[in-house]
């Protein structure tokens, strides 16, 4: 097959194009791509003077990179086997459309990276967790001068001052939505009305990929939305589930700040609590409760078991804790 020789340059156009219409990817993944590959460009530019062809890129040219991204810039093994997943994608996409015979990409290995178990929180710091935003003290709005909308719910929160109680009841509710069900941070911001349906006792959220999943709720999270909906302000034409002061919709940013605050609020100090983090503490309580690794893959919306089974490992080392608390029978 007579492949064309085209520019580095033209091809990574095509190829955001690509994941945009045909891939349907979201913006923040297309520019982890891009960031990665325009890199790679910019090295390749750097030491050559010049726009490189497809064809001038070979396998030791990619290994080199990668070698300068380790020895040089300190990349962490998690950052090279992304940025080795970028450029894999991208050559493949390069074949695909007839711009290569072949990927430079494919004898490119990633560099093994230490299996890290997941921070999350035990029972107690995540029962603190939610008594303490549970505690409610009515009080009135509380005018401040930070412009944004979302921060000023979370400088309440900082600043230890009384939270109104409907902000605190969105809050609860907030918290055990990621306690219980581990839906993550743009599922959550991304939850409109339509989506909650009390008599199925389910949500449906949209997941990565936009593949779209349901997830059942318990008694706790039920009640707590039914809480706060009591006190949703009424929005015409706002559908979200969680609206910041403004009755807009909460922000990324909103949402991880008003975690971050909770749980400073909480006491817990040591380690870093994100939404993320309770999603992982939500995976682990269910496996050490005895339920299936492919059930915690379902729940989870993982594409891959592989993704799941670091929880297993969570796991074998909560047991062997437990068990030390036989020591000195």
């Amino acid at each position: 097959m007579k492949t064309q020789k085209v520019k580095f340059s033209t091809a990574l156009y095509d190829f955001d194009a690509f994941l945009d219409t045909e891939k349907n990817l979201s913006p923040k993944t297309r520019r982890a791509y891009s960031y990665d590959l325009e890199r790679f460009a910019d090295h390749w530019i750097k030491r050559r003077g010049a726009n490189p062809s497809l064809h001038q890129i070979s396998s030791e040219d990619i290994q080199r990179y990668l070698e300068h991204l380790r020895m040089n810039l300190n990349y962490k093994s998690t950052t090279l086997s992304r940025t080795i997943s970028s450029i894999r994608v991208f050559f493949e996409f390069c074949v695909m459309r007839g711009f290569l015979e072949n990927s430079p990409a494919v004898h490119v290995h990633n560099p093994k990276s230490p299996k890290k178990l997941p921070i999350f929180l035990v029972d107690s710091e995540l029962k603190n967790l939610l008594n303490t935003s549970a505690e409610t003290v009515v009080a009135p709005e509380v005018t401040l001068a930070d412009d944004s909308d979302d921060l000023k719910d979370v400088a309440e929160i900082t600043a230890g001052r009384p939270i109104p109680k409907h902000h605190a009841l969105r809050d609860y509710a907030i918290l055990a939505l990621f306690s219980f069900t581990g839906v993550r941070l743009s599922e959550l911001i991304g939850l409109d009305l339509p989506d909650l349906d009390f008599e199925r006792k389910t949500i449906r959220v949209m997941g990565k990929g936009s593949k779209e999943r349901m997830i059942p709720l318990n008694e706790t999270v039920i009640q707590a939305l039914q809480a706060w909906l009591s006190m949703r302000p009424q929005t015409p034409g706002e559908e979200s589930v969680f609206l910041n002061r403004s009755n807009k919709r909460f922000s990324a940013r909103g949402v991880e700040f008003l975690v971050e605050r909770y749980v400073k609020r909480a006491g817990i100090t040591k380690r870093k609590i994100s939404p993320h983090k309770l999603r992982h503490t939500f995976a682990t309580l269910l496996h050490v409760n005895g339920v299936d690794i492919l059930e915690i893959q379902a729940l989870l919306g993982h594409s891959s078991i592989l993704s799941t089974q670091i929880y297993t490992h969570v796991s074998a080392s909560r047991l062997k804790d437990a068990v030390k608390k036989l020591d000195g029978f």
